[in-house]
């Protein structure tokens, strides 16, 4: 989205109240110049320049306001009332000042803060309840009442206009956090199980480094082409937040259940021992599920990486009937064998959660009875 044209600009939405805010200006001055008994006018409708200056005086007092009115409702709404009262007081035309008064009773609801806003309610209500009042009494005249209803009318579009404009700021809040969710579970998808892979091998080559030179060097090799990948993958990532035209998540290939044999053998590298079972009989799936079914593998193998490097693990793919099971178990690590965790964010399996919800599936992630840790999945697979 386009914020600013050039520099100096405003952004189109204020440009457009700017406009706006000086048409109406505009229309209520229009409205009342004719009011004001100019002195070449002819005899009976002109006045004493003290009375020309006060009618300039009222007539920017009930115009002028508006050009700020968004900011300061009150203002412009109690300047217009006050105008129509004098006016009508002392007997004046007051169309001019009873149409500001009903541009500044919507300005209350649309522009208000949450206590005008609230007063402009108990106002409409007033104005309703006033007009059927007189309308009751009036026997059926209904001049008397227009007054009382374009008032009620005029606040209940103000306040319609700030429900929309609620609606519209909620909606679009809504949409940025989705947004947020979805390249902070992208981001951890791909980053966290990079970096726990360079982890693990770096500890390798760290204790290779000691017996075998030779075994160090193809680990630091394996460590240096991981991170190129996840490099590539995190400028993928970067580039869809800063909404660069050329980079888009949904642009660029997203992995697939056929990309899990080369993630197990990452695994494998990374010194897992791990083996995968694929069970039924393959059917097209949405891009989606296979992403959520790939992150899924992705998240059950760096959880496994972290905690259980030296256990077994294994994943089972499970096509069946409309639904994609899938299974990421690691055993216990063997007796005697000391490991140092490394230490992740827990908003991992949070994420697989919010994935699979999204597709209308479920995902259970904790400890096996026998005291492994597994993580399943069901993804509907169906229109």
């Amino acid at each position: 989205m386009e914020a600013w044209r050039a520099p100096g600009w405003w952004p189109a939405p204020a440009r457009r109240a700017r406009v706006t805010d000086r048409l109406v200006t505009a229309v209520l001055l229009a409205w009342a110049i004719p009011d004001i008994p100019w002195w070449w006018r002819q005899a009976g409708h002109s006045a004493s320049t003290p009375a020309i200056l006060g009618y300039l005086v009222l007539m920017l007092a009930q115009s002028l306001p508006f050009l700020w009115w968004r900011r300061l409702p009150l203002v412009a709404a109690g300047l217009a009332a006050a105008v129509f009262a004098v006016r009508t007081g002392l007997s004046h035309n007051p169309y001019s000042a009873a149409a500001a008064t009903a541009a500044g009773a919507f300005g209350l609801g649309a522009w208000g803060g949450p206590r005008t806003r609230l007063a402009a309610r108990v106002l409409t209500g007033a104005a309703v309840a006033a007009a059927v009042i007189v309308l009751l009494t009036s026997q059926g005249s209904r001049v008397q009442a227009l007054p009382l209803a374009l008032l009620a009318t005029a606040l209940g579009l103000g306040e319609v206009t700030a429900a929309n404009r609620d609606a519209a700021a909620a909606s679009a809040r809504l949409a940025h956090d989705a947004e947020r969710s979805r390249f902070a579970r992208e981001l951890h998808d791909v980053i966290a199980h990079q970096l726990s892979a360079i982890a693990v091998q770096a500890g390798a080559a760290r204790m290779a480094s000691q017996r075998d030179p030779a075994v160090a060097v193809r680990t630091v090799s394996g460590i240096e082409d991981v991170a190129r990948h996840g490099l590539i993958e995190l400028n993928r990532i970067m580039g869809a937040m800063r909404r660069d035209e050329h980079e888009h998540l949904d642009r660029h290939p997203q992995p697939r259940l056929r990309d899990l044999p080369d993630l197990v053998e990452g695994a494998r590298e990374a010194g897992l021992k791990v083996r995968l079972a694929v069970t039924g009989s393959p059917v097209p799936l949405p891009a989606a599920v296979e992403v959520a079914a790939y992150r899924v593998v992705q998240e059950g193998l760096t959880n496994a990486l972290r905690y259980a490097r030296s256990a077994p693990a294994s994943v089972a793919v499970s096509y069946l009937d409309g639904e994609l099971g899938l299974a990421v178990e690691n055993d216990l690590p063997p007796r005697g064998v000391g490991e140092r965790p490394i230490c992740g964010g827990g908003r991992g399996l949070q994420g697989l959660a919010e994935r699979a919800q999204l597709l209308g599936g479920r995902l259970q992630a904790g400890p096996r009875p026998d005291g492994g840790f597994a993580v399943r999945a069901r993804l509907p697979v169906g229109p």
